[in-house]
């Protein structure tokens, strides 16, 4: 699908300070003129080949859920971890060395890349070389329209798939978790208005929406919509939108379209298998994951007019529902039907998003 024209390139002050050498555990930043990047880095600046096993992560967005690196943490069997992010700071180096120690799974290293130039970075050779010796990846929050034009069609993105397909613990959070679906709301053509549901219900053609579809390849994400901050910003709305979208379009049939949405400080952590289980951050409020699946073609999904879409089930997943992708069924969850006649969306539970644990 096409999408609007984006100026691509960033440009940020470039942060350089002193390589700390003969320590392992200070942080070194490091950044050159002309490198398209910043990388802030702590452990070791040897790399460090381990054995992992693969593991995806979709978390919701705010406050990280510890649990979710934890098992990312002892899937990467102490090796190198990569965090990747286009705005931010170096935030996730400390934190992730911290619980890599509290659970006694030392990693090797930690380094965050801070994307600097969204254009050059893609094809960067020593960036490239980054995600070829990572032991897990994990892409921050932010604005996925700067990751999709990060990795479109680059040869940092055939990195990224084949370390995936070697088995590493791959995951996101926000727009982390935007870009890993098979379908991508990329925000592109929306620029720096937030799509909300009601907008995305009255016209599932808005000016908004666009999407790139088959970005970031996994065992278990065929057919995938994802969407994030869920039920804290209201957007069951706009991801029925999209699911309809995704058929309407011809990318998928009226019984093939499926979904992920996460609610703030929870994570759906997904197995080589397709089996899948739901942590969530002490203290959270409303924590729960979203798994939708459509069941027939929209009535009406045309631009201009309210979206007609009906009989979409959902299962929806609380802290320790277990569920799995590969045959679609969960356990410990609440299994409800949502239709949307004329924009407006009724459940079988009388409530959108479904009411509490049964």
């Amino acid at each position: 699908m096409k999408k609007a024209e984006r100026k691509k390139s960033i440009k940020k002050q470039v942060i350089t300070c002193a390589v700390l050498a003969a320590s392992l555990l200070l942080p070194i930043s490091t950044s050159a003129a002309s490198a398209p990047y910043t990388l802030y880095q702590v452990g070791s600046t040897a790399d460090k080949a381990t054995s992992t096993s693969f593991g995806q992560v979709y978390m919701g967005g705010s406050i990280d859920v510890d649990e979710a690196f934890k098992w990312m943490i002892q899937k990467a069997n102490g090796g190198d971890f990569l965090v990747i992010r286009a705005t931010g700071t170096d935030a996730y180096n400390s934190y992730i060395y911290d619980l890599a120690k509290s659970i006694g799974k030392p990693l090797n290293s930690i380094s965050t890349i801070v994307v600097d130039d969204l254009i050059r970075a893609g094809s960067d050779s020593s960036l490239i070389d980054k995600i070829n010796k990572a032991e897990g990846i994990f892409f921050a929050g932010g604005n996925q329209a700067d990751y999709v034009d990060f990795l479109e069609g680059s040869p940092a993105l055939t990195a990224l798939n084949n370390r995936i397909n070697q088995g590493i613990p791959f995951g996101g959070t926000s727009a982390g978790t935007m870009i890993q679906g098979d379908h991508v709301y990329d925000s592109i053509s929306a620029g720096s208005t937030t799509l909300d549901s009601k907008t995305a219900l009255n016209n599932p053609y808005s000016s908004l929406i666009s999407f790139t579809d088959y970005l970031i390849q996994t065992p278990h994400n065929n057919n995938i919509q994802t969407d994030t901050h869920f039920e804290q910003r209201d957007r069951m709305g706009r991801f029925l939108t999209f699911l309809a979208r995704n058929i309407q379009d011809g990318e998928e049939t009226g019984t093939s379209a499926k979904g992920i949405a996460v609610n703030e400080q929870s994570a759906l952590l997904v197995e080589k298998d397709g089996s899948a289980k739901v942590v969530t951050q002490p203290g959270s409020t409303n924590a729960a994951v979203y798994l939708a699946k459509t069941n027939k073609a929209p009535a009406t999904c045309i631009s201009g007019q309210p979206l007609t879409f009906n009989n979409i089930s959902i299962y929806k997943l609380f802290n320790g529902s277990t569920f799995n992708l590969s045959t679609w069924t969960g356990s410990g969850g609440l299994a409800y039907t949502l239709n949307v006649n004329g924009g407006v969306i009724t459940s079988s539970t009388g409530k959108v998003y479904g009411g509490n644990q049964p």
